[in-house]
């Protein structure tokens, strides 16, 4: 710890040196105003004392000029002075001092406040040191986040484009999107689907989407069943997530001819909007994925048909408990009313994008609780 003493009386130099010397701080000291300004930039004290009354110049300025050499470093300013009115006090602290101690002073007070702004020192200097750290963390974490992003996106992007056929929203609740949407043409004319929740939003529930992504598209390339596919994703997030996490989800095989062919876990209902107005459901009748071991795992699938212009519609809890500012949520039937307004006899872009503007304007300034994945499939023999 160093001390600058600023006093034109040699005495009190001296008294200073002395007293602070013994609590293993090193001072210089400076007599007039020039010589503290050049004594501060070489030295870099920790602390400051000085009178009000400097030769060739104003204590008052003084302090102004080194609070201003300080730059963000924190250099508590205390004076000495024989003027001890209150006028004079007022004027020395608003130039910026931090403390004020009447001339002559006793040595034991001098110590007795030194020691506090020591410890003042100490407290902030540890302060700057871990916001130091951080800050160096917070870029790495940042980094990371970024590297992640990239991976994600980068494998996000094999799954199938919006067209009038597919329509694939997904709106995150943190930098993170827990759930996945995956829609992709096989070979054979089959579109292969898959919407997946993973349990809560953010970083952590999107550790398991690489593997399950990787998964999805190898098995469109290899023409893997449904059946094995469900087996196979099960065992992956058994494997690598805690027991406290699972991922919800629907897999789905649509045939050319209109053959839905699904398994489902943990979701809510998905609705069919029958070209002619009326509404059927996908029930979603397994445990989630991630759950159950291998010889447990529920694995039978159930099939539906999709007559030319139907459409299916997956959406994630996200959307039946999105909340208004009133706290409401949006709930089962005031999505089937939605989508009842949106999608017959509608292009399917137009409809999601109503659908969108509708959710948003129900949420309006409230806050996001959880990522919203809507992923429509629309029949298009």
């Amino acid at each position: 710890m160093k001390l600058l003493c600023i006093d034109s009386e040699q005495i009190y130099c001296d008294i200073i040196a002395l007293c602070a010397e013994k609590e293993g701080v090193v001072v210089e000291s400076a007599t007039n105003f020039n010589d503290a300004i050049s004594v501060f930039k070489r030295f870099s004290p920790d602390i400051v004392t000085l009178d009000v009354l400097i030769k060739g110049g104003s204590g008052l300025e003084l302090v102004r000029e080194l609070k201003n050499l300080s730059g963000k470093r924190f250099v508590p300013m205390i004076f000495l002075a024989s003027q001890t009115s209150d006028a004079v006090m007022n004027r020395c602290f608003k130039c910026g001092a931090d403390d004020f101690i009447p001339k002559p002073f006793s040595e034991v007070l001098f110590e007795i406040r030194l020691k506090t702004h020591m410890r003042h020192v100490e407290l902030i200097k540890e302060m700057y040191r871990k916001n130091k750290a951080l800050t160096y963390y917070q870029a790495m974490i940042e980094r990371e986040h970024e590297m992640a992003h990239h991976v994600l996106d980068h494998i996000q992007t094999r799954s199938e484009n919006n067209t009038d056929h597919v329509m694939i929203t997904r709106l995150s609740a943190a930098s993170f999107n827990g759930d996945l949407a995956l829609v992709k043409t096989r070979s054979d004319g089959a579109r292969l689907a898959f919407v997946g929740d993973f349990t809560g939003h953010g970083l952590p529930a999107s550790i398991g989407a690489l593997p399950i992504m990787q998964a999805f598209f190898d098995a469109v390339d290899d023409l893997l069943s449904v059946h094995d596919l469900a087996v196979q994703m099960n065992r992956i997030l058994i494997s690598i997530l805690p027991d406290y996490m699972f991922c919800a989800g629907y897999l789905l095989l649509i045939s050319p001819n209109g053959e839905v062919t699904y398994w489902g876990g943990g979701m809510p209902n998905a609705y069919i909007q029958r070209n002619d107005g009326r509404f059927e459901y996908l029930h979603s009748l397994h445990m989630p994925l991630g759950i159950l071991g291998v010889s447990e795992f529920e694995v039978n699938l159930n099939s539906i048909m999709l007559h030319p212009n139907d459409t299916l519609i997956i959406v994630s809890d996200g959307v039946l408990e999105l909340k208004n500012s009133s706290n409401e949520m949006l709930g089962e039937d005031r999505v089937k009313e939605l989508i009842s307004e949106a999608y017959p006899n509608t292009p399917l872009v137009v409809a999601q994008l109503t659908v969108e503007k509708k959710l948003a304007e129900y949420r309006k300034e409230s806050l996001q609780m959880d990522d919203i994945t809507l992923v429509s499939l629309r029949n298009a023999c």
